[in-house]
């Protein structure tokens, strides 16, 4: 403050000593200086010499009105010491002009002076400084370039010459002061502009503040009216339950006040005959009021307001006592997949059955075999009801304890068998979605399984649950019956299935409406269908011509790898392929019991036959999971691969019951969708 109050104080007295006119005694307008380097507003010079109401008076003899002026004397004089001027030898050089052509002549357009009287030396104070000397920098007269500023220490020159070459640097100067002036007047402006901006800025985030704290206001005000009808519905109901305790309280009290009152009477005032007439009954009465059983204390539920304020709540919530065997928990699962998660539901009740928000605490416990209990988080809604997520992480029976307050909600501990292995089976015989020599399968957006059902001529879509949900047929759309054998979905949820009845690759919605189809010369009995994630290529194998093609997904042909043969990148009947994240193709190279691998440019990498104890026989098709784990389908049996081909384990046993296995499908969940085209059937397995 101090600082600024300094700078505020410079600025004030350079304003008034340099840019106020000593006349009019304001700022600067169109400023004008005079030869002895005075400055004044042009208007205020021309009302001052050209005013005819205060006519100069001679300087010699200051009595008279002067008619003339002295050029090189600088002043006025009358008619008398003009003459007396110009009688004077020394003076006789001078210029002198009549107060009209002195006028005249002085003030011309734009106001430039054109009269300019002579300057003295300093020194010689008879001599006119004529010369400038470049060495010292300073005008000189005559006298001084032989005293003082002698030659040839000393160079001369014309006095006026050196102003006129000064005058035209002065005029590129002030070329560039003009240039630096509209700078600044435009960072004035900017300066300015950015003001506004802070100001105007400062009064829009106001407002935000004031309509956000009036919210808070309303909501803060709405939360309160919510709590406090909370707390009056509750004292109300127990109330209600205290004022009828009361009333059996009184009526049984008004009983006993009654017949003691009768027996007091009967003993004080009646005679043998009444009281033994009535002992029979008395006495009854008398023992069923001793043996009355006594009404339980009046208990009621503590409902108490915490404070509180987060995202749910600025002022607080009704906490109440909880019924732990009136809480409820929802969504218990019957069994659980291995590594299968579900999220249960727990709802917190008093004694009278309302959720409510407790004060005790909810702990949720889980343990499988012998292992020691864990605990497990319990997200707190904030409303009375709770989220737990519980996984199979182990095979056998998981244990799942839920306490409040440390007592066991209804049915806790819960049992819930963890499974593994086949787990499901769907499409089979009698079934709406029953399927016959299925081939290709996939995973839709929504965790359906999408399956090419080859002799149905159809694609048909099951949910996770196994549940038939639609079939896509487009019947009498296309020259043949469409037959197809595989089926891939890309990200733009476009169904590409190949349709080896009529050699075309066919494109659909995930309704079943055709939206594109593609076939060209090079397309001859099309099997498996893949995309490449990295390039977004479609990638089909053909049976026949025993090669890999590759399209655009607009169905541009792109160009073919592969030929007959059983070398490095040759096939025997190639089948359901696939392709990982790196967009590296895995193709099921049957007839060769191998899958070979190629790169995104169509290079052989690898291949890989080992299926642990034995070598795969057959191999029809291949899925690949989201951290690139591959998994085949040979011969009666489907095998585990990291994603450099080496066997990690066998997902199905014999048990199961596979023949023929064609495609196969990694759910979202991590279960394996095996096509068991032998069986007609689609079956799950859990790893």
């Amino acid at each position: 403050m101090a600082m600024a109050a300094s700078n505020k104080s410079l600025l004030d007295e350079v304003t008034e000593d340099f840019l106020s006119c000593s006349i009019c005694l304001e700022i600067y307008k169109n400023p004008k200086v005079l030869p002895c380097l005075h400055t004044y507003c042009q208007q205020c010079l021309r009302q001052r010499q050209l005013s005819t109401d205060h006519p100069p008076v001679c300087e010699t003899c200051q009595e008279k009105t002067a008619t003339h002026r002295c050029v090189d004397c600088s002043q006025f004089c009358c008619d008398v010491c003009v003459t007396v001027h110009e009688r004077i030898p020394s003076l006789r050089s001078h210029e002198v002009l009549t107060i009209d052509k002195y006028r005249y002549r002085e003030i011309q357009s734009r106001g430039h002076l054109k009269v300019q009287s002579k300057v003295f030396c300093s020194v010689h104070k008879d001599s006119h400084l004529e010369f400038y000397c470049d060495t010292c920098q300073v005008p000189v007269c005559y006298k001084c370039t032989i005293v003082k500023h002698r030659v040839p220490e000393h160079v001369h020159r014309d006095l006026q010459e050196v102003a006129d070459e000064y005058k035209t640097q002065l005029k590129e100067m002030l070329g560039q002061l003009k240039m630096k002036e509209k700078q600044v007047e435009e960072e004035k402006a900017t300066a300015e502009s950015t003001r506004e901006e802070i100001r105007n800025q400062c009064e829009a985030e106001k407002e935000k503040v004031k309509r956000r704290a009036k919210e808070v206001i309303e909501s803060v005000k709405r939360e309160e009216k919510m709590l406090i009808d909370a707390l009056d519905e509750s004292a109300r109901i127990e109330l209600k339950d205290a004022a009828m305790n009361i009333d059996e309280r009184e009526f049984r009290h008004g009983n006993i006040v009654s017949t003691h009152h009768y027996l007091q009477t009967l003993v004080h005032h009646g005679n043998a005959v009444h009281l033994l007439s009535t002992k029979p009954e008395t006495t009854k009465r008398i023992k069923e009021m001793v043996a009355m059983e006594t009404i339980p204390h009046i208990s009621h539920d503590i409902t108490e307001f915490k404070a509180r304020s987060d995202l749910a709540t600025l002022v607080g919530v009704i906490k109440s006592d909880v019924c732990p065997s009136k809480c409820t928990v929802e969504n218990i699962p019957k069994q659980l997949m291995k590594g299968e998660s579900v999220k249960l539901l727990i709802t917190t009740r008093d004694s009278r059955g309302k959720q409510i928000i407790p004060h005790q605490n909810i702990q949720v416990k889980t343990k499988t075999h012998d292992a020691s209990w864990e605990t497990i988080d319990v997200t707190d809604t904030n409303n009375g009801t709770y989220h737990v997520t519980i996984t199979g992480k182990i095979e056998g029976k998981k244990l799942v304890a839920m306490t409040i307050g440390n007592q066991h909600i209804p049915g806790s501990p819960f049992h819930i068998p963890v499974i593994r292995g086949l787990v499901q089976t769907m499409g089979k015989a009698g079934s709406e979605g029953e399927l016959s020599n299925p081939w290709g399968i996939t995973i839709n957006k929504h965790g359906d399984f999408v399956t090419a059902d080859f002799r149905n001529n159809r694609v048909v879509i099951h949910d996770r649950d196994g549940n038939y949900k639609q079939s896509f047929t487009f019947t009498g759309q296309f020259a043949e019956t469409f037959t197809p054998l595989d089926v891939v979905i890309s990200d733009d949820n476009e169904y590409f299935m190949t349709d080896i009845n009529n050699n075309q690759i066919v494109v659909s919605d995930e309704y079943g409406k055709l939206i594109r189809k593609f076939r060209s010369s090079e397309i001859d009995n099309p099997r498996g269908i893949a995309i490449n994630p990295v390039t977004k290529n479609v990638y089909v194998s053909e049976w026949s011509k025993h090669c890999i093609r590759k399209y655009t997904q607009g169905g541009v042909y792109i160009k073919s790898f592969g030929k007959s043969g059983d070398k490095q990148g040759e096939f025997h009947k190639p089948y359901l392929l696939a392709i990982n994240s790196k967009g590296m193709v895995y193709v099921p190279d049957c007839f060769n019991h191998r899958i070979q691998v190629f790169n995104s440019d169509d290079q052989f990498m690898f291949e890989f036959s080992s299926t642990g104890d034995s070598r795969m026989s057959r191999s029809k098709g291949v899925a690949v999971d989201k951290n690139d784990y591959v998994y085949v389908s040979s011969d009666d049996k489907v095998t585990k691969h990291d994603s450099y081909g080496q066997f990690i384990c066998k997902i199905d046993s014999d048990k199961d019951g596979l023949s023929y296995p064609f495609g196969v499908a990694v759910c979202n969940d991590g279960r394996i969708a095996v096509v068991d085209r032998g069986n007609n059937c689609i079956k799950v397995f859990v790893e």
